[in-house]
Parts: C-alpha cells; sequence; structure tokens
C-alpha cells in the first residue's frame, strides 16, 4: 500500500527518487480527494431531493452507490494512467537487475489485489460516508422538529 500512495506522489511531484515526499503527497492527494468527494455527496443530497436521506438504509444504500462511482470514475483511471507507470519506476529501483518484462509480470500479477482492496476500501467509506451522513441528517431533522 505505500508502493500505492509513493506511486501517486510520483505523479504529483515528478520526482522518482524522493520516496518521503512522495509518499506524503500520494496520502495527502487522497485524503483531499476523500475530503471533497465527501463534501460532493454532502451537498449532493442536501440540494437534490431524490437524494434526501430519510433512514440509514437510504444513506448508506446512497454512500455505498456514490463510493462505486467513485471507485469506477477515479480510483480505476488513475490507477490505470498514473500509479501503474510508477509502479514500474518503483520496482525497477527496487530489483534494477529485474527485466522490464519480470517488471510487468509482477505488476500484473499484483492488479487483482490492489483493484480488490480498491474495491474493498472504497465500499468501506461509502458505507461510513452514508452511515455517519444519516446520523448528521436524521439527528439534524429531529433537533429542528423539536
Amino acid at each position: 500500500l505505500d508502493d500505492l500512495s509513493i506511486a501517486r506522489g510520483m505523479a504529483i511531484s515528478n520526482i522518482n527518487d524522493n520516496y518521503y515526499l512522495n509518499l506524503l503527497l500520494g496520502i495527502i492527494m487522497h485524503l483531499l480527494t476523500g475530503a471533497i468527494a465527501g463534501v460532493i455527496f454532502a451537498i449532493a443530497i442536501s440540494v437534490i431531493k431524490k437524494f434526501k436521506i430519510n433512514s440509514f438504509k437510504k444513506g448508506i444504500t446512497e454512500g455505498i452507490v456514490y463510493s462505486l462511482i467513485i471507485f469506477v470514475g477515479l480510483y480505476i483511471p488513475t490507477t490505470m494512467s498514473m500509479v501503474q507507470p510508477n509502479l514500474f519506476d518503483i520496482l525497477n529501483q527496487y530489483n534494477p537487475t529485474q527485466s522490464k518484462v519480470e517488471d510487468k509480470q509482477t505488476i500484473e500479477h499484483n492488479l487483482i489485489p490492489i483493484y480488490g482492496f480498491g474495491f474493498a476500501a472504497h465500499l468501506t467509506f461509502g458505507i461510513i460516508l452514508g452511515l455517519m451522513t444519516s446520523l448528521f441528517v436524521i439527528r439534524g431533522h429531529k433537533t429542528q422538529n423539536n
């Protein structure tokens, strides 16, 4: 997982030999993206009447659907375009004697775990996002009615 954050940081910094900077940039970028996604979700459910949350079930369902949209719309494309090329560079730096074909095989062998973990993490994000948003919205409605 560190390598994924380092690879994302490398895509931002274009510096391939500063692991700590790239790790920090990758983590910050991911946290910032998650925060922005959460704000967009909150705005959508408060502005679009169809998405108004009136139960925990609806909130969690909407959070899951939203996180899957983010997984398909952001995670997969950025992983394919930004992360995979940088993973080749990271592998080459770890083991410069390994051939590019072996690097490619190593990355391809790990794609299912990378995407599988990403899917599970985004699903968890969606459940927590929907649960917490539901909690605040339902609690806010109860407070306003009293």
